[in-house]
This record gives C-alpha cells, structure tokens and sequence, in this order.
C-alpha cells in the first residue's frame, strides 16, 4: 500500500531564507512550484526523500497554516502504489481526506488527510503518474 516516504511539507515565514539555509546544509534543490496568489515552494532533496518550503502568500490562509510561527511541519507525504485502495482502507480505519476527490498536482495525484482523524498529522498520499 505504502511505498515509501516522499517529502515533509513546512509551512515558513521567509522562502529565500529557507531556502538558503537548506542550500547551505548541503541539500541539493529540486524544484520550485507557484500557485499564483497562493503559495511558493521549493523542494530540497535529502538522499531518497525531500523538504518542501511552502510560503504561503495568501494572508488568511498564511495566517491559518503558518499561525504565529516562524516555521512548522504542516504533512508529511507519502507515495502510494494505488491512491484509490489506500483511501478505502484508511477509511476503514477512520481516517477521512480533505477532499472527495484526488487533487491533481502537476502530473500526480494527491490526497490530503484530516488531521484529527490522523493522531493531529496530515499525510499527503501521492500517485505518481506519467508525465503528459
């Protein structure tokens, strides 16, 4: 069901100094990502696994992930090999998605959990799928 741990998403105050220190430890960047009026992010690659920086631009929204803090994890994601089957079962364990549908990502396919029906953690479950 699970394949393997993808990234850790973190909600910051300052993109370019995240990032920054990011480079400076070493981590090499992989990506960035714009939702225009929304958010910036950048993703880091860590051997197998990334952080994703996420500066939220929005003001309602930053101010609802971001809270008072100058940084914090907001989900930890994890690739799934059938986004569908992982749902159901989760469900059976009472864990409801955000969305009734998977939100489209680039060419993937993304579920976001509930945080209180997950111990206070939001998983994003991703499908890679091909490109075009």
């Amino acid at each position: 069901m699970l394949k393997r741990l993808d990234h850790v998403g973190v909600i910051v105050d300052d993109l370019d100094e995240a990032s920054r220190f990011l480079a400076g430890m070493g981590m090499q960047h992989d990506r960035d990502i714009e939702i225009p009026g929304r958010l910036k992010a950048s993703f880091y690659s860590c051997g197998d696994a990334k952080v994703e920086v996420i500066e939220i631009i929005e003001p309602g929204e930053r101010a609802e992930r971001l809270r008072s803090e100058k940084a914090r994890i907001e989900h930890i994601a994890l690739e799934v090999d059938d986004l569908a089957t992982t749902v159901l079962a989760l469900e059976g364990l009472g864990v409801r998605t955000q969305t009734p549908d998977p939100i489209r990502v680039g060419p993937n396919l993304n579920f976001w959990t509930v945080a209180d029906t997950c111990d206070g953690v939001v998983y994003q479950l991703l499908q890679r799928q091909p490109a075009g």
